[in-house]
């Protein structure tokens, strides 16, 4: 054979397989040719048949010669990658960690609505949420026959069930001792008002208990609690404004305080920390939880001055401020979330709900008297939202 020729046209029955460069197979069994010099000259495959008058080049067989490539990557080229990885990762492993806690909160806020939430309901339905002569009295011998608790607690002994003496309001620097009454403590002067039925019930210390999820509850009771007025012009009408209102301490029968994984961190309102309540001890009853937003007292919306808005434009508020993971509460939502309003840092003023009265009117909700107003929908309000 004439070695100064290249290229070799092999047969493999009547498939075509032209020959690389380097003469050289991948599959057995192995034909080989002899080379001058002492060097072999291989070829593999099955079947071979070699064109008369055709040429071949050899690949030698001596270990320290190979015409076989080999492909592989640079030190500088592995580490500029990992650098890229790296950065990128840096990039978004905080937002992908923040997505993880906050889908955490969320499952929790439900967990709670699901089951002491659909508790009091079912006592609510069957008439056994009122009268009760305490918080104790109503955990102990109503609220654990329908929901499952793991272990109780006094007033006196709250982090025995895992809850924080102290933690922060929405805000997340503000510190705040775990409340042991609803008056003067939870919402500073909403239970300096309504009914004197009410009022003695809010002097009365809250009870704590574990359930069987892990959950740590403080729980605060009213066992004069009243049904919800549908009947607007049965409401009454306000002196100072003219509109209609009614004081919604009065129709809120038990609310609570919760932390779902106990004394961890960070013990944050609006995060681990949450609001859940019962409403109206009839067939309508309702229970609400929420995990309101952060709030700045200085700058109500994050971007300056404190601000109103319409009813019309409120939700957008929500929107701007938070994304689409926040929204307006509805009326229930924001009575509980006025229960606690030491909690969320508001003592004070109108804010809207997204609740409808009917034709021109919103629900808003005081957070200093406690009142739930039907409001014009054109009046400006303030706005706090909380996680959908």
């Amino acid at each position: 054979m004439n070695k100064k020729n290249r290229g070799l046209e092999v047969w493999r029955s009547s498939y075509l397989h032209v020959v690389d460069k380097n003469c050289e197979w991948q599959s057995a069994p192995t034909l080989t040719l002899p080379h001058g010099g002492g060097k072999n000259c291989l070829m593999s495959g099955a079947n071979l048949a070699i064109r008369e008058g055709a040429n071949v080049s050899c690949v030698s067989t001596d270990n320290s010669y190979s015409s076989k490539k080999r492909a592989a990557f640079t030190l500088a080229e592995v580490l500029i990658t990992l650098g890229i990885i790296g950065v990128v990762a840096a990039m978004t492993m905080p937002t992908l960690v923040n997505n993880i806690k906050y889908h955490s909160y969320d499952n929790a806020k439900r967990k709670v609505l699901n089951s002491i939430g659909e508790a009091g309901k079912l006592l609510a339905i069957e008439g056994d949420l009122n009268g009760a002569a305490d918080a104790e009295d109503f955990v102990k011998n109503r609220l654990s026959k329908k929901l499952s608790i793991a272990k109780m607690c006094d007033s006196a002994h709250l982090t025995d069930c895992g809850l924080p003496s102290t933690f922060y309001k929405t805000d997340g620097k503000t510190t705040m001792s775990m409340p042991t009454k609803m008056k003067g403590q939870t919402a500073n002067t909403v239970f300096n008002y309504g009914s004197d039925e009410t009022q003695a019930y809010a002097d009365k210390n809250s009870y704590g208990f574990v359930t069987n999820n892990g959950y740590s509850v403080n729980l605060f009771y009213n066992g004069a609690c009243e049904p919800d007025i549908k009947n607007i012009d049965a409401m009454s009408t306000g002196v100072d404004s003219g509109y209609k209102l009614y004081r919604i301490q009065n129709h809120m029968c038990f609310f609570a305080i919760y932390d779902m994984n106990g004394k961890g961190g960070p013990n944050v309102v609006g995060k681990d920390i949450g609001l859940v309540g019962v409403l109206y001890p009839n067939e309508e009853t309702k229970a609400a939880a929420v995990l309101p937003a952060d709030y700045d007292w200085s700058s109500a919306e994050r971007g300056g001055a404190r601000s109103t808005r319409t009813y019309a434009t409120a939700p957008k508020a929500c929107d701007d401020q938070f994304g689409k993971d926040y929204r307006m509460p509805d009326r229930d939502e924001a009575a509980l979330m006025a229960m606690a309003g030491n909690l969320l840092g508001i003592t004070d003023y109108i804010y809207w709900s997204g609740s409808v009265v009917g034709p021109g009117l919103g629900w808003g909700q005081y957070f200093h008297g406690g009142f739930r107003y039907a409001i014009p929908v054109t009046d400006g309000r303030y706005v706090r939202c909380v996680r959908r």
